[in-house]
This record gives C-alpha cells, sequence and structure tokens, in this order.
C-alpha cells in the first residue's frame, strides 16, 4: 500500500510540474507577442532578433523571429513554440501546450518553421538523444531568464505587468510578473536536477 501512495504522489507532482511549465511558457509566448508590437517599438529587434517575412506562398504566417546566440547556436520564436538548435548537439523544438521537446540530430533546420507542420521530422527524442536534447532546454530556460531579467531591469515590472492584461480573460491562468523569473528558476532547477540524473544513470 505504501508503495503504490508514493508511486500516485510521485506522478502528481510530475504533473502539477508539467502544468505550471505550459502554463508559464504559453503566457511567456504571449509576452514575445506583446514585445513585439511595443509601442516605443519592436522589443526583439532591439535584442537582436532577425524578423522574417513569410513568402507569398505561407502569406497568413506571422514573421519568424530569428537570434543568432553564438557561432553555433540558434534561437527560434514561434507563436507555437520555440526551436532551438545547436550544431554539436542537433535541434529542439518545444511545443508551446506540452513543454516536452521533440529533437532531430541535425543542426540546421532544412526549412524554415512557418508551420507546426513543418517540423514533423522532430520526434520525442530517445536514448542518447534525450541527453542531447535535455541539455539544448536547459539552456533554452536559462536564456528565457536573462530575457525577463532584462525586461525588469530595462523597463521595469510595471511593462510586463502590462502586457499580462489582455492575457487575463478569466480562464488562462496568470502567472503574475514577479512570479515569473523564480517559477524559470525553479524549472531549470528542476530540469537540471533530471539531467544530472539521468547522466548518473548512464
Amino acid at each position: 500500500m505504501t508503495t503504490k501512495i508514493k508511486v500516485v504522489i510521485g506522478t502528481d507532482q510530475t504533473n502539477k510540474k508539467r502544468s505550471d511549465s505550459v502554463d508559464l511558457f504559453s503566457q511567456q509566448i504571449w509576452c514575445w507577442g506583446r514585445d513585439i508590437l511595443r509601442t516605443e517599438g519592436n522589443w526583439l529587434i532591439h535584442q537582436g532578433f532577425d524578423g522574417i517575412y513569410p513568402p507569398i506562398e505561407k502569406a497568413g504566417c506571422k514573421n519568424i523571429y530569428s537570434l543568432s546566440l553564438s557561432n553555433s547556436k540558434n534561437l527560434i520564436l514561434r507563436g507555437f513554440g520555440v526551436i532551438f538548435s545547436d550544431q554539436e548537439f542537433g535541434t529542439i523544438f518545444v511545443p508551446r501546450t506540452d513543454f516536452r521537446p521533440k529533437y532531430t540530430k541535425s543542426g540546421e533546420l532544412e526549412t524554415p518553421p512557418w508551420e507546426v507542420g513543418d517540423l514533423s521530422d522532430l520526434k520525442f527524442p530517445v536514448g542518447s538523444e534525450i541527453e542531447y536534447s535535455s541539455s539544448m532546454l536547459i539552456e533554452l530556460v536559462d536564456w528565457i531568464i536573462k530575457y525577463e531579467n532584462e525586461i525588469q531591469n530595462q523597463l521595469g515590472i510595471k511593462y510586463r505587468a502590462n502586457t499580462l492584461s489582455e492575457w487575463d480573460n478569466g480562464k488562462r491562468r496568470v502567472i503574475p510578473p514577479e512570479e515569473i523569473i523564480p517559477m524559470w528558476v525553479k524549472i531549470k532547477n528542476g530540469l537540471q536536477e533530471a539531467h544530472s540524473c539521468t547522466n548518473n544513470n548512464q
């Protein structure tokens, strides 16, 4: 009986962590959208992102925002998720509604991710791919933490609060601006702990 209770508790805790991650990630993507539409100017462009306009055949799609993090690493923001590429480890796609990364060993996408279907070759990682995708997900979360720190330092916490005003439609969960960074730090710590356990078990 005791063993079964422990298993149930563990599952509930895992599900809550995943729910928290999905809620925060979805809200974060909304915030990036508001940062793009900022009255004083597109904050993503100000932060070094390149805005890529869709071709005629993809006229209904939103612009792609791409940021080179180094000579070997690249980040792409989409309304349906985030793509993080590393020439050494491959590429992950983190869906907005899941927060479990899908993976490909290729460090560069063959076609721009205008739609979710453009990422159909990415699958949930197996074997050694789990370590690679986990490492990249931790880097992604670390970048988000730095991004939000920059937002608060440069634009103020009131700005982030204003961007969330329309997000609060009475149905969505709203993470207050002062809790955004601590929650991301908590998620990062959890990912690092899981990553460490995976490495120790190999």
